[in-house]
């Protein structure tokens, strides 16, 4: 089977699995797309794709493989669960206007087993625009993913070292010692 056939089939399937025993099989299909928003593990976005041979649009859930590094795929599929979340508000709960986590989705959150944390950690704030989670021991999602049998992620970005991220500055801040005016000019300026 081809390299993109095995990891989306791998997506779907377990897209399929935690519709099926989290949300009763109630959401809609949506797009798998793998994407690198950075600082994102991943987002949802609404109705994103419309069809090339009729009027349906479909909504896309993305996974940012730049952050698969050091996770397991239960990890992993934690993302995809708390994207699943904002699917599941979209179509049957009342979706904020903007990309804001209210109440209600850390509510949904906790009933399929991830404790929303704007930290992470135990502790964090359950609601606001920059949200994560951790999964709670023993929750629906836990349970779920012990039952989730030979669903496994194959590929993972090529790890950037942190030299290669960063850029050559194209300008240079200089400060005059004696009044403390500033310029800016190229890095090799005198």
């Amino acid at each position: 089977m081809s390299t993109t056939k095995t990891e989306y089939m791998t997506l779907a399937d377990a897209f399929e699995h935690f519709n099926k025993r989290l949300f009763g099989g109630k959401l809609p299909q949506a797009l798998i797309t793998l994407q690198r928003k950075s600082r994102s593990r991943g987002y949802f976005s609404p109705s994103r794709f419309t069809s090339r041979t009729s009027k349906a649009t479909t909504h896309e859930i993305a996974l940012n493989p730049d952050t698969f590094h050091g996770r397991t795929d239960r990890e992993i599929f934690s993302t995809l669960v708390h994207e699943l979340v904002h699917l599941w508000q979209e179509d049957n709960g009342t979706a904020p206007a903007t990309a804001y986590h209210n109440k209600e989705w850390a509510a949904k959150m906790e009933e399929v087993g991830l404790q929303p944390s704007a930290n992470g950690k135990e502790g964090g704030k359950r609601t606001g625009q920059h949200m994560t989670h951790y999964i709670i021991d023993g929750g629906a999602f836990d349970q779920a993913t012990s039952a989730l049998k030979g669903t496994k992620l194959q590929w993972e970005s090529v790890k950037q070292s942190k030299k290669a991220k960063k850029k050559t500055a194209s300008k240079t801040k200089f400060t005059c010692v004696e009044c403390e005016a500033n310029v800016w000019g190229k890095p090799d300026s005198n």
